[in-house]
C-alpha cells in the first residue's frame, strides 16, 4: 500500500489577524488591551500594519496565532524534520504499540521505470520482515527496528505563525530543500497558511536563504553488518555541566525569595509544584549509539537544545539487536537476513544516480547515530521520571538510566533524590498500568545505581 502526502491546517485561533494586530499596536498607540481589540475588528489596515512590524523584524506579534496541522501517510522522515521544532506540540502515532505493517510507504512521484522497481523491491522485503517478526511472536516496539524511513506516519502538530513560517521557509530555503516530499508539503502549508492569514504573504515569499545550504551527506556502508546488543545502545557521557551546582541553585533559590529567612532545601525546592530554580542547571550530554526509533523518544522533550545529524548521513551497516529477537532463534534469522540484503541493496541504491537522492528513506529504524544534547535539571527531572519507570520503551529508559548515573556522580545532594514518579513523589500515576514494583523501585533507586 503506497499513499500521497498531506498536511492540512486544521484549526486555527479565532480572530489570529485581529490579535496580531493588536499586539503590534499596543506598544506604540494609547488605549488599554481590550480597546485596542475591539478597534481591530473588521479594520481594514490589519494587514498593512502587521506586514510594516514584519518589515521592519517584529516577527513577535504573530506569535499569537497558532495552527493545528494534520499530517497524514507522510514519511517518517518528514515526522523526524517537524518533530526537531522546539517551539512546537506533536502527538505521533506510537510505533510501539500499533501495527504498521499496513499503513504504507512513501514513493517519490518521480520514480518510473527500473528505478521505481527497485525502490518498492527494497521497501517491499522489509514490510515483509516485519510482518514475519510479528508473527514469530516480537514485540511491535522491537519489530518495527526493520521499518524503512518511507514509511507512513500520521500525526499533528500544533504551532504559532512564526515557527510556522520559520518551518516552511527553513524547507524552501535551507536543509529540507533536497528532499522533494518536504518541499511539496511546504507547499501545501504555505498556500493555506496565505488564504488564512494573507498578512503573511511577503514572509513566505522564497527571498534570502534562512539558514546555510545543505552539504551533501554520504550514507556509510560497511561489506558486513554491525551487530550492537541491547546493552550498549544509548551510552550517555557527560561533556559540561555547573562547577559548584549546589553554590548556583542556593543562589537561585535565594533569588526566587528574597529576604526570607528559611535555609535553603532541595526537599522543599523538589516538592514545589514550580522548582524554577532547577532551570539554572545546565548540563551537556553526548548520546552514542541511540536508534532513530530512539531519537525520536529522545527530541520529543521540548526543552532541551539538541543535535541530530542528518539522516542521509546515517551508517546503514549498524544495526541494534534487541534481546526479545537475540533469544528468538526464527526472529533471529529472519531479522539478519533482512538487515543484511537492507545493506547490500541500500548501497547499491544510493549508487545508482537516479535513486541516490532518497537516501533517507532507506535507513531503517535500528539504524545508529550519535545525538548531543543540552538540558536544564527541570527538564532532566521530568525526563528521568517518566523514561526510569519500568513502562518506558527500554532504549530510551537506558539513556535515562545512563543520565541518571552521571548526574548523581556530578551533584549527588540533587541527582539522588531523581528517579521514576514512585520513588520521587511516592506515588505511580500508571494506574491500571502499575507495575506494582513500587517498593522494589524505591530501593533500587534509593541504593547506588549498577
Amino acid at each position: 500500500m503506497t499513499t500521497q502526502s498531506q498536511a492540512k491546517i486544521i484549526g486555527w485561533s479565532t480572530a489570529g489577524e485581529e490579535v496580531c494586530a493588536s499586539a503590534a499596536r499596543i506598544s506604540t498607540t494609547p488605549g488599554d488591551a481590550l480597546e485596542l481589540f475591539e478597534k481591530a475588528q473588521g479594520n481594514p489596515r490589519n494587514q498593512d500594519l502587521i506586514g510594516k512590524v514584519l518589515r521592519s523584524g517584529h516577527r513577535s506579534v504573530i506569535e499569537h496565532a497558532v495552527f493545528s496541522i494534520a499530517l497524514q501517510n507522510v514519511s517518517v522522515y518528514v515526522e523526524q524534520y517537524f518533530i526537531e521544532r522546539r517551539l512546537a506540540s506533536f502527538t505521533v502515532k506510537s510505533r510501539r504499540y500499533v501495527d504498521f505493517s499496513g499503513l504504507g510507504y512513501h514513493i517519490p512521484p518521480e520514480l518510473a521505470g527500473k528505478a521505481l522497481e527497485d525502490y518498492r523491491a527494497y521497501m517491499d522485503g522489509l514490510f515483509a520482515a516485519y510482518r514475519k517478526l510479528l508473527d514469530a511472536d516480537v514485540p511491535k516496539e522491537d519489530a518495527r527496528f526493520l521499518l524503512p524511513y518511507a514509511f507512513c506516519s500520521n500525526f499533528y502538530c500544533t504551532l504559532n505563525a512564526r515557527e510556522l513560517v520559520s518551518l516552511i521557509r527553513s524547507i524552501r530555503l535551507g536543509q529540507g530543500r533536497a528532499v522533494p516530499e518536504l518541499r511539496d508539503i511546504a507547499g501545501q502549508l504555505a498556500g493555506q497558511l496565505t488564504e488564512l492569514f494573507p498578512a503573511l504573504g511577503t514572509e513566505l515569499e522564497d527571498s534570502g536563504p534562512e539558514e546555510a545550504p545543505p552539504e551533501e551527506s554520504s550514507p556509510m556502508f560497511r561489506e558486513e553488518p554491525v551487530w550492537v546488543p541491547e546493552e550498549e545502545a544509548g551510552s550517555a557521557e557527560l561533556l559540561a555541566g555547573p562547577a559548584a551546582p549546589g553554590k548556583l541553585l542556593e543562589r537561585a533559590c535565594r533569588a526566587a525569595n528574597p529576604g526570607t529567612d528559611k535555609p535553603f532545601s532541595l526537599d522543599a525546592l523538589l516538592a514545589s509544584p514550580r522548582p524554577r530554580e532547577l532551570e539554572q542547571l545546565s548540563y551537556t550530554f553526548a548520546v552514542s549509539g541511540l536508534t532513530l526509533a530512539g531519537i525520536t523518544h529522545l527530541v520529543r522533550h521540548r526543552m532541551q537544545s539538541v543535535i541530530v545529524p542528518p539522516i542521509q548521513s546515517v551508517d546503514h551497516s549498524r544495526f541494534i539487536l534487541p534481546d526479545t529477537i537475540r533469544t528468538n532463534p526464527a526472529a533471529l534469522e529472519i531479522y539478519r537476513n533482512a538487515l543484511t540484503e537492507a545493506n547490500r541493496i541500500a548501497r547499491a541504491l544510493c549508487e545508482d544516480p537516479a535513486l541516490r537522492p532518497y537516501s533517507c528513506y532507506y535507513a531503517v529504524s535500528g539504524n545508529m547515530m550519535d545525538v548531543m544534547t543540552t538540558l536544564n535539571a527541570r527538564e532532566l527531572m521530568l525526563i528521568i521520571r517518566l523514561r526510569t519507570c519500568t513502562r518506558a520503551q527500554w532504549e530510551i529508559r537506558h539513556v535515562a538510566m545512563g543520565l541518571l548515573r552521571l548526574l548523581r556522580e556530578q551533584y549527588p545532594a540533587l541527582f539522588d533524590r531523581f528517579g521514576p514518579s514512585c520513588y520521587l513523589t511516592g506515588q505511580c500515576p500508571e494506574g491500571r498500568m502499575c507495575c506494582g514494583q513500587q517498593e522494589k523501585m524505591r530501593k533500587l533507586f534509593g541504593g547506588k545505581l549498577s
